[in-house]
């Protein structure tokens, strides 16, 4: 837009010369005609033939996930100059997205981030290297925001005392990779491969809010990476003001009780009779067999609320030390996996206290066992005001049924808990033992909600 205004005045000429904001996006496939030519050359002349006084507060460069390789648009070489002149000229926001082109992960050993300046680093597509992580624990002082997305975490550790929010988003992690940040507000770490990270002195005093997602599929030695193109939702354009979605699923986790699909459970509990719902299951299974028996196709867009489950060899689970410890002083904690997670029921075994914390959501990894996951964590959580369960859509009931798995005996305290939100298939049976649980436990019946796939309060 800067160039182009200059175009229109004289006085203007000049004015893309000190724009604080590089904002350099690619579009391709049919999103913006005509393909940008000799792009490169333009971006070099925009970054490195400024006013050598004006600073660069926020470099950004977006490619879109579609590629065509007739057109030459920048490289990777391309970028590390572009990241540097950046540096130089004192940015304090580089967002860099990966090109499609690329199917390896950029080295950022190429480009030396030493600066006083930079607050927020969002990258995809990277390779880091222990030399990479030390420059960011140590030379970046002023670092507060750092967004990884798909990239390839080589390294021992990363250590800051100003890091605040940190992303970790489907990065393939080696080594023992530990995670040290005293200050951290916000931590969240979504389908690592490989290995979990071990979490260290993670905001001990000041953790606000946390999201662990595990696929123990993904977290064996052994483990084949499937290369995918970084779908950056900056590209396809949904409203946001840096161009990309959030990783939480707000329509569920939020507070509001009363749209279409939730309701009061007391409004479905009478229609709950243990010996009538195996018959209407057992018809409804018989119906379905040779049908695919997993997650709502709906979250196919985002594999970390649906638990992208694969099939898994048996090997061990490794990494995630210490998680639990870790995220005890936190506010709001959310915590997804599918059935038999390894991880989190590991690390359960020697629970803390979660003292601080107010919002807890919990997936299908805790139903397990009589729900004693669940219940070791609200025994464990006496402060606890909010609760949400989301449970694996289309879950089979016909064998817990059978066996009458319900918890039997179990008691917790949590006083103040105010409302308790439980997300599955409308044919769930879960949801009575689990209502059923909490009113034992004195959470009055009208606390309790539910969101079906297919709601029945409509």
């Amino acid at each position: 837009e800067v160039a182009r205004t200059c175009v229109l005045a004289r006085r203007w000429r000049h004015l893309w010369a000190s724009a604080p904001c590089v904002d350099l996006r690619v579009w391709r496939g049919g999103g913006h005609l005509p393909h940008p030519e000799e792009f490169a050359k333009f971006a070099y002349r925009f970054l490195l033939e400024r006013d050598v006084s004006a600073p660069v507060d926020t470099l950004r460069v977006l490619s879109s996930p579609v590629c065509d390789p007739e057109v030459e648009d920048y490289s990777t070489c391309d970028v590390d100059a572009w990241i540097r002149a950046a540096i130089e000229r004192r940015a304090q926001v580089i967002h860099i997205s990966h090109h499609p082109k690329d199917e390896a992960f950029s080295n950022f050993d190429h480009v030396p981030i030493i600066s006083c300046h930079l607050k927020h680093l969002k990258l995809s597509g990277y390779l880091f290297r222990q030399r990479t992580l030390m420059q960011l624990s140590s030379q970046c002082p002023s670092l507060e925001v750092l967004e990884l997305k798909g990239c390839y975490l080589d390294g021992h550790q990363i250590s800051s005392a100003s890091l605040k929010i940190l992303t970790i988003v489907e990065c393939r992690i080696m080594e023992g990779f530990t995670i040290a940040a005293p200050n951290l507000v916000s931590l969240c770490c979504v389908t690592p491969y490989h290995r979990a990270p071990l979490f260290e002195n993670v905001g001990s005093l000041t953790l606000d809010a946390a999201t662990i997602v595990l696929d123990d599929s993904f977290l064996y030695a052994g483990y084949e990476y499937e290369y995918e193109d970084i779908d950056e939702d900056a590209i396809e354009g949904n409203g946001s003001e840096d161009g990309e979605g959030s990783l939480n699923d707000s329509d569920y986790d939020s507070d509001a009780v009363s749209d279409a699909s939730t309701c009061e459970y007391s409004e479905i509990a009478n229609n709950y009779d243990d010996e009538k719902q195996l018959v209407e299951h057992d018809e409804v299974h018989n119906r379905s067999k040779g049908n695919y028996h997993g997650y709502d196709h709906r979250y196919k867009a985002r594999p970390y609320r649906g638990y992208r489950k694969k099939k898994f060899n048996g090997g061990k689970v490794l990494g995630g030390d210490n998680v639990l410890h870790s995220l005890s002083n936190a506010r709001s904690l959310e915590l997804l996996a599918d059935a038999g997670e390894v991880i989190l029921n590991r690390e359960l075994k020697t629970c803390p206290t979660f003292s601080n914390l107010k919002t807890l959501s919990l997936g299908e990894w805790c139903m397990g066992a009589d729900f004693g996951p669940l219940i070791s964590f609200l025994q464990h959580s006496p402060n606890l005001e909010k609760l949400f369960l989301e449970l694996k859509l289309d879950y089979d009931n016909t064998q817990a049924m059978k066996e009458g798995t319900k918890p039997k005996g179990c008691s917790f305290a949590c006083t103040h808990l105010k409302m308790v939100k439980i997300k599955c298939s409308i044919d769930d049976v879960r949801v009575h033992w689990l209502a059923q649980l909490f009113r034992t436990n004195g959470v009055p019946i009208e606390n309790i909600f539910v969101r079906q796939t297919s709601s029945t309060c409509e």
